[in-house]
Order: C-alpha cells, then sequence, then structure tokens
C-alpha cells in the first residue's frame, strides 16, 4: 500500500493516538520512506502504541529499566527511564530553604515520595506492565521508549480481559480500515485540460525557485528534504498537475512522486551552487550563501597562501582553491558552489580578483 504524504498524515486519527496493537503487528510495521521513526500499519501512520503485556526479561542500567513485554503473540524491548528525582531535589531546595524545618520536612516527603515512585518503577519477572511510547529502531531490533508504563495490579485479570475484548473490536472497526482522504484534498489534476498541466521540467524548474524564495525568506542555513516536503506552500507547488501525471488518468500523485519532484528540485538547485549536499548519509543539505565556515575557510586559504612566493604575484588560482576546500569538505563542493562563494567574497571585498581566475587577499 502507497504511503500518504506526511503532509496529510494529521488527518488520521491513529496518527494522534497511542495505538493499541499486538506486539507482533508493531514488530512487522513498515518504516516510513519519507520519515524515520514513522511506521505504517494497513496504510496508517504510526508513530506511538499502547502495549499490555507480561514482563519477561529485566535489566538494569545506571539511567534507565529495559524491559521484555510478551503480550502471547510476540515480545519487545521497552525502555523504560528512571526518575531523575534526586537532581530535581537538589535544584529545587537552596541551602538557606534547608536550613528551615518546613523545608526539611518537604525535603523528606519529597524524598519520600521518590523512593515509592521508584519502588513502583522497579518490575519483576511475571508482572503485568502497560507501556505507553514511541517506536524506536535500535541496533537494527525494534522497541519502545516508554513515555509513561506502570505495573498493573489484576489479580482478577480484569484488564487483561477488557483489553482482549477491545483490541479485536478497534482492528475491525479502526486499523483494518483504509484511511480515505477527505475529497476536497484528493488530486484533481486529471480534471484539467492538457493545457492548463505543467510540463514535468516546468514544475521542476517552479518548485526550485518557491524552494529558493523560501530559503531566503525564512533565512534557513541547512535543512532536511522531507523538512521542505512539510510546508504547505511548496507541497501545493509539488502537488500541481503536470503531463507526467495526466498521463496515468485517474491515478493520484503518490508520495513516492512527491519526494522524487523534490529531490529534483533541490538538485537543480545544486547544479546553480545555491545549496549542496552536507552529509551524504545524513542527507543535510546546506545553503551555501549562509555557510559561514566554509566562507571562512575560503578566505583564510587564499590569505594563508598568496604569503608564499608561488602566489604572491598572481594569487590563488581557482581550481588551487576548490581543491583545498573539497580536503576538507569533501566533493560535495561543486565548481558552481565554490564560484558562488569565490563571488561573495569579492563582493564584500574581502578578496580581489588579480586577472581571470586568479584572486589574491590583503
Amino acid at each position: 500500500m502507497e504511503e500518504l504524504p506526511s503532509l496529510l498524515w494529521g488527518l488520521d486519527p491513529v496518527f494522534l493516538a497511542f495505538a493499541k496493537l499486538f506486539i507482533k503487528d508493531i514488530l512487522e510495521l513498515k518504516e516510513s520512506q519519507q520519515v524515520p521513526g514513522i511506521f505504517f500499519y494497513k496504510g496508517h501512520p504510526i508513530k506511538q502504541v499502547d502495549i499490555l503485556g507480561t514482563v519477561v526479561c529485566v535489566r538494569e542500567k545506571e539511567a534507565f529499566y529495559s524491559y521484555g513485554v510478551d503480550d502471547s503473540t510476540g515480545v519487545i524491548n521497552c525502555t523504560c527511564w528512571k526518575s531523575s528525582g534526586p537532581k530535581y531535589l537538589v535544584n529545587l531546595f537552596s541551602e538557606d530553604q534547608k536550613s528551615s524545618s518546613e523545608a526539611k520536612d518537604l525535603d523528606g516527603l519529597m524524598q519520600e515520595l521518590y523512593r515509592e515512585e521508584s519502588r513502583r518503577a522497579k518490575m519483576e519477572i511475571g508482572d503485568i506492565i502497560r507501556v505507553r511510547g514511541y517506536i524506536k529502531v535500535f541496533r537494527n531490533q525494534r522497541e519502545v521508549v516508554a513515555s509513561t508504563f506502570y505495573n498493573v495490579d489484576d489479580p482478577t485479570l480484569d484488564v487483561q480481559i477488557t483489553r482482549m475484548l477491545d483490541l479485536p473490536h478497534l482492528y475491525r472497526n479502526v486499523y483494518d480500515k483504509p484511511f480515505i482522504i477527505p475529497e476536497h484534498l484528493k488530486d484533481t489534476s486529471h480534471g484539467l485540460s492538457h493545457d492548463a498541466a505543467l510540463s514535468h521540467s516546468g514544475l521542476i524548474l517552479q518548485l526550485s525557485e518557491k524552494i529558493k524564495e523560501f530559503l531566503e525568506e525564512k533565512q534557513i542555513c541547512n535543512f532536511y528534504q522531507r523538512e521542505l516536503e512539510s510546508v504547505p506552500s511548496l507541497m501545493s507547488t509539488a502537488t500541481k498537475p503536470s503531463h507526467r501525471t495526466e498521463a496515468g488518468e485517474g491515478s493520484s500523485i503518490t508520495s513516492r512522486e512527491i519526494h522524487n519532484v523534490f529531490k529534483e528540485a533541490i538538485h537543480l538547485l545544486q547544479e546553480k551552487g545555491i545549496v549542496y549536499l552536507k552529509g551524504h548519509k545524513t542527507g543535510v543539505h546546506q545553503v551555501t550563501d549562509r555557510d559561514k565556515e566554509l566562507h571562512k575557510l575560503a578566505l583564510s586559504i587564499i590569505q594563508e597562501d598568496c604569503r608564499r612566493q608561488r602566489h604572491a604575484d598572481k594569487g590563488c588560482h581557482f581550481l588551487h582553491i576548490l581543491n583545498c576546500v573539497q580536503q576538507k569538505f569533501g566533493s560535495s563542493i561543486s565548481e558552481t558552489v565554490m564560484q558562488r562563494v569565490i563571488d561573495a567574497l569579492e563582493r564584500n571585498s574581502d578578496i580581489i580578483s588579480t586577472m581571470e581566475k586568479y584572486y589574491t587577499a590583503f
């Protein structure tokens, strides 16, 4: 099943709720291709879950407990953070406050409350635990990081039986039913004439200009592609009908197509040197004009090398500067990016051009 565009996730009530899923289903959820940490169950975006099960494994670390929870369909690890009570108390009471009897009494009550909270947080194998939290992948293993958790006192099994009766109802009436996009938000491009649709290249060009304007207006230094995909004005441009989408009559634009449109628009900005990919692994794009580190590095290279006899007369050649910068920043710094930096330094009178492609600084 195709993913919904991330802009529409909030329309699905399941996305904002703690989804009561079987652990087996949590372990088999498909992770989103748009935003890491978001998962999909039959088209529903899931970011947080509510589970109830038996503790079958206990590991204690300095800052948290790690519980293996079994609901009879599967076992998942739950990270449950310890309370930061003592640190809070140290910051709460000053030395002057602690000298008074009232502060001491309050301090003692808070310490007792913390000890009780810590006692309740400690689970044993066989205890019934309820955990609410978000799904995380750690060392290729899926787990739940708890925002709240507690020991369920259920000697007559009332809570567990109620859960067993609720889950099939939720699956049947909510989770197993696909989310339907409201009619007024559905793509209407198939109802437009061929002349009204943009060419695909025109759409890419228009979106790249919109992204450029957005980056300048918001004075953004760096960004992830998925962040741009969550901006309504940019999404509106990206989802405009094009000749390519009209070719497939009756089919609305998919999240993958939207992702590719943004990717091509950003690549066009890279070719112009307006942005560059700072980290291939992290996917961070840097705005060239706002990268102070890059500008300082280029300037320092020109200043230092122009003191040497070799570059004293003519200055540093552009390709020499580019090569030195690439040694630190990598091949993501293209000639167009470097030329944009050089032009900015020249406009600010930090450097001057002695002849074509040669620069010096004083």
